[in-house]
């Protein structure tokens, strides 16, 4: 089909306060080529239209240092139980159609399983477990549900997580906490995301209240790093809706002059949407007043921004039409204020939703299903080689014995689709992956892994990956393993992940920099037990 263009509405962004302030890998076997491409009209080029924008203007920012620390306080049960609380995610949302399961074989062979003898092409630099002590309030501020998100100016790394934030200024040897609790005012939820511009040398920080986000940005220099921030709130109006609609699952990337905020919506009323605010890099560097952009749909759901987007944001979503045989590829550029989308046919997988029968666990039930919360939302994007790339969960079907995940693959200038992969095992489930670009066209990322054949049993932890941009390679590294299972969530469903991350390395681009965690000391809610969380540096 053709892509359809639209317009973007502009609304001023408000004047603000400004306040203070893990991974999986593979092993190398030969490479999957692309799968054959659906018919060529399905992959037409040609766009439909396009609209202009409106603007507004927004007043400057303010500023503040925040406070980091090394002997945090403890939470109390009650607190701990809140904070669970305020993480919990919304019912499932009905959107689109989902496609039966397919019956063809499997896209390409299965990883190697962990700790089977191989030659790692994929090598882990640097393995930094980041210690009780470097969380504010320890490791009761750690979540069972961490989502990890991580970037570094060398060796100043910031990472944030559920419900915590740190920094380390030694290239990951010691860590130190800021309380984002505290920080940015009251009301600090949940979802948090970060990312370093490596243009304006500054710290982009993204974090859920209860009715709203903060984007905060500091200096990723020197000893100071990441302690003096400006900070923006963003109401739901800043994505035209009313105040009574709720914000959740945000996503974050930078490109050459734009922030790029994705959120889904959910207004009071019933119904979803998602939305995307484009905000001018420069001026929220300097704490200053600026206009933006920004759109919402209501036809998709969950926008996966592309790492790697510089004078064009590309971002996709495969909720929304059959889900499970299509994918919806968007692109913005940033000299326009209007953006275009292509529907393309997929290589057909098994698109789930919570508890809809994906099944992580081991097979002798020693390991429990820790994916049986998540679905098949996109987690994973890239721009390498002239390709744009996504990755997502997909069930276990008669070919794939675990949950996997799927890659499909797009020409980035015609959107035509390139082909797919997956990136699964047969002892085991492979889930979140997040992928990201190097400098020389390939593409690293994290993931989860664990389950288990027979008498084995993985409990869920952590690997890295590399391979190129349009193959499947057998280049894991599992670097973190877990020691116990998960906890449950509402319902008594067991509840992992819901993200991880992997991004460029800006101080070395040939290399990668991921965070993932993995239950250390036994299971979940078991004395002495903490989610571990990691941040690694890799190659490959």
């Amino acid at each position: 089909m053709n892509p359809t263009s639209t317009s973007i509405s502009q609304r001023p962004a408000y004047r603000r306060i400004a306040a203070l302030g893990l991974l999986l890998v593979l092993v190398a076997a030969p490479a999957v080529p692309a799968q054959a491409a659906p018919p060529a009209v399905d992959n037409s080029a040609a766009a439909a239209g396009s609209a202009v924008a409106s603007s507004g203007a927004a007043t400057a920012g303010r500023r503040g240092q925040a406070r980091t620390q090394t002997t945090p306080p403890t939470l109390t049960d009650r607190q701990a139980a809140t904070r669970r609380e305020q993480a919990a995610d919304r019912a499932p949302v009905d959107k689109g159609a989902i496609a039966s399961l397919p019956r063809a074989k499997a896209l390409n062979p299965p990883i190697t399983a962990p700790g089977a003898p191989s030659t790692l092409a994929t090598t882990i630099l640097r393995d930094s477990a980041i210690p009780a002590s470097g969380i504010s309030g320890g490791s009761s501020f750690v979540s069972n549900t961490q989502e990890p998100s991580t970037d570094a100016n060398g060796g100043n790394i910031f990472q944030t997580g559920n419900w915590y934030a740190t920094r380390s200024t030694n290239n990951g040897a010691t860590w130190s906490a800021l309380d984002p609790f505290t920080i940015f005012g009251s009301g600090f939820c949940c979802d948090q995301v970060t990312q370093y511009d490596p243009i304006r040398g500054r710290q982009f920080w993204l974090l859920q209240y209860s009715d709203h986000l903060v984007l905060a940005n500091a200096s990723a220099a020197g000893a100071g790093a990441f302690t003096s921030w400006c900070w923006y709130t963003i109401t739901p109006s800043w994505f035209g809706q009313p105040s009574t609609t709720s914000i959740d699952y945000n996503d974050m990337t930078i490109g050459n002059n734009y922030v790029y905020i994705s959120s889904n919506l959910f207004p009071s009323g019933g119904g979803s949407a998602s939305g995307i605010i484009r905000l001018p890099a420069a001026a929220m560097s300097t704490c200053g007043g600026f206009s933006y952009n920004y759109l919402t749909r209501t036809d998709n759901f969950t926008f996966k921004l592309t790492p790697g987007s510089t004078d064009t944001l590309f971002w996709g979503s495969n909720w929304g039409q059959t889900n499970g045989s299509s994918f919806r590829v968007f692109a913005w550029a940033e000299s326009s204020t209007s953006y275009s989308w292509w529907d393309r046919t997929v290589a057909s997988y098994g698109f789930f939703t919570r508890n809809s029968g994906q099944n992580c666990a081991s097979a002798n039930g020693v390991v429990t299903n820790w994916c049986a919360f998540a679905d098949s939302r996109t987690l994973g994007a890239y721009r390498a080689a002239g390709v744009l790339g996504f990755s997502f969960n997909a069930r276990q079907d008669g070919s794939h014995p675990f949950p996997y995940t799927r890659i499909v693959w797009f020409n980035e200038s015609t959107k035509a689709y390139l082909g797919a992969g997956d990136v699964w095992g047969s002892w085991g489930a492979i889930q979140f992956m997040s992928l990201a670009p190097n400098n020389a066209g390939r593409v690293g990322g994290v993931f989860a892994w664990g389950g288990g054949t027979g008498t084995t049993a993985y409990y869920p932890g952590g690997a890295a990956y590399t391979t190129g941009a349009t193959t499947i390679e057998n280049n894991s590294n599992f670097f973190l393993w877990g020691q116990g299972n998960t906890c449950t969530a509402a319902g008594g469903i067991p509840r992992f992940g819901d993200y991880l991350t992997a991004r460029t390395y800006k101080a070395n681009p040939s290399t990668w920099i991921a965070a993932a965690y993995a239950f250390k000391g036994g299971n979940c809610g078991s004395p002495g037990v903490y989610s571990e969380p990691h941040n690694i540096n890799f190659s490959g």
